[in-house]
């Protein structure tokens, strides 16, 4: 367990994408709402193919992973890796990084995550 916590996690995410302030405040200090205003964003990233933004986004989503309590990481699971959507989106999947993908997968065998048509 990491020692990252919700209120570190919160303020990056604003800094790094302020036009996520509003809608993330809009939360009522939920976590689990709190980060799906994050997978909503990093999804319209894949849709619009930014590879930029949704590299970046998956680079912050791990970290907190990584490093984060068990609450910030239970959060990332299941309100952020369980609602992706990386079907059509190859070049997405290659972004995410080893240990969420593990985790995504994990989720896949679990039935709580969409599988991915090119499964390794």
């Amino acid at each position: 367990m990491g020692d990252l916590h919700r209120s570190v996690f919160l303020k990056e995410l604003k800094d790094s994408f302020p036009d996520l302030r509003s809608e993330i405040n809009g939360q009522h200090g939920l976590l689990h709402l709190e980060v799906h205003v994050f997978t909503d964003f990093v999804q319209r990233g894949i849709v619009a193919r930014n590879a930029e933004e949704v590299a970046s986004c998956f680079k912050l989503a791990e970290k907190y992973f990584r490093d984060g309590n068990d609450h910030l990481q239970n959060a990332i699971g299941v309100s952020f890796l369980e609602h992706l959507n990386l079907q059509n989106a190859q070049w997405a999947w290659e972004l995410l990084g080893t240990i969420l993908q593990r985790e995504y997968l994990q989720l896949v065998d679990a039935g709580t995550a969409k599988p991915l048509p090119y499964r390794r």
